[in-house]
């Protein structure tokens, strides 16, 4: 049975000077958004987690009440395309139906903290049809359930974006921002707009795959989950650390779990496996103020002559993990070969891509040799150093195989 049936809701409440009250009590956002195990969120020091849809939330609320959790409930908002409009009333008016009916059903139950209202489906913000529609849902959901405010999820700020929001959306109680690697200059960003309304950071994390360097035929160079963790503390400090005011309500690192985008590990705070990497003991430092028991293993780039190259199919190689565990512990080794890209769903989202263990001919330590594909194309070479304690160091590198 829901906790929605026999629990009353939990008021949350706009500060003026922008932050929430929760229980009539001051509440700041240590969350993560993502389907990885709550329980560890929990005993990381986190509080809340965020959806972006509303499938199985349901149950999402009941797990998250159960650990004394909050949830930032996403409903997904249609983007501008060939089969929905802003422009269009009867569009806005099912989009309305189908906000006022998701709201209803879970407006009471006492793990939902706030009502997210679309991701990243504002374009370049200068669509005023859909600020009104934006404003037109705060106001429903507010007449629907006055309990829970209500955000909508930006990818990142601008004068645009800020000007449509204030306008032709007041009733929306925060902006979220989007941001990864501009995420240390966002209070900056935000004084030179001007923006005086509350907001949160609803997605956070590493140097995106479209801010980093790249090889010569395009793919792009993901950091080690060091340079990860290092980037991590440093933003989330500026940005979300201790004392953080200036009408900040928290925010939500992405992703808690892993999941498959430009590589197998480029935003994923944990491994298919549920390993935690460094990042995960960076936020445990700043959303709790202690730092864990356990650190991760602290990994170098990988040493391959071949990173970054082209090779020919069949070439032998050879790569070594460099890598020290700040507890002492000894470290295990495990590597893995995976096309760059893979195939995708019907929604768009990336399917992880084939794997070719066959490509790997000898691990010793942190050392392997590899010889590449036989099938041209461009592959990662990704390396994994373990602590037997849960934690676990990520690199990879990039390499393209053509026939000669």
């Amino acid at each position: 049975m829901s906790a929605a049936l026999h629990a009353a809701p939990v008021k949350v409440e706009v500060v003026p000077e922008g932050g929430l009250k929760r229980g009539g009590e001051p509440y700041f956002i240590h969350g993560a958004g993502g389907d990885g195990p709550l329980k560890l969120l929990r005993a990381r020091g986190g509080n809340s987690v965020r959806t972006w849809g509303h499938e199985g939330l349901g149950a999402k609320l009941d797990e998250a009440n159960a650990l004394g959790l909050t949830v930032a409930a996403g409903i997904w908002l249609e983007p501008e395309c060939s089969w929905f409009s802003y422009s269009w009333p009867e569009h806005c008016d099912r989009q309305a139906a189908r906000v006022k009916q998701i709201v209803t059903e879970h407006k009471d139950h006492p793990a939902l903290l706030l009502w997210g209202l679309g991701n990243e489906m504002e374009g370049d913000g200068g669509n005023a049809a859909l600020w009104k529609q934006v404003n037109r849902l705060a106001k429903l959901v507010h007449e629907t359930d006055p309990a829970h405010p209500t955000f909508t999820a930006l990818a990142g700020i601008s004068d645009l974006k800020a000007k449509g929001l204030n306008e032709h959306a007041p009733d929306l109680d925060f902006v979220g921002i989007n941001t990864y690697g501009a995420l240390p200059g966002l209070r900056e960003t935000l004084a030179k707009l001007g923006w005086k309304r509350p907001w949160l950071v609803t997605e956070y994390g590493p140097r995106g795959f479209w801010e980093v360097g790249k090889t010569s035929w395009g793919a792009p160079l993901e950091d080690t989950s060091t340079q990860k963790a290092e980037f991590l503390k440093m933003a989330a400090t500026k940005a979300l650390g201790p004392g953080a005011t200036g009408g900040c309500a928290g925010g939500y690192a992405f992703l808690w779990g892993q999941k498959q985008e430009a590589s197998a590990t480029w935003f994923g705070l944990l491994t298919e496996d549920g390993a935690a990497t460094p990042s995960v003991d960076v936020l445990q430092e700043v959303w709790s103020g202690q730092k864990p028991s356990n650190r991760a293993p602290a990994v170098e780039p990988l040493r391959c002559d071949q990173a970054g190259q082209t090779v020919r199919p069949g070439q032998k190689f050879s790569a070594r993990m460099v890598a020290q565990d700040p507890d002492g512990d000894t470290l295990s080794y495990d590597w893995r070969v995976l096309s760059a890209r893979g195939a995708r769903d019907r929604e768009g989202r990336e399917l992880t891509p084939p794997a070719h263990p066959a490509s790997i001919l000898e691990v010793k330590g942190s050392n392997a040799s590899f010889a590449a594909p036989v099938q041209p194309g461009e592959y990662r070479i990704y390396g994994y150093a373990r602590d037997g304690q849960g934690g676990v160091g990520t690199a990879n590198l990039a390499i393209r195989v053509i026939q000669p």
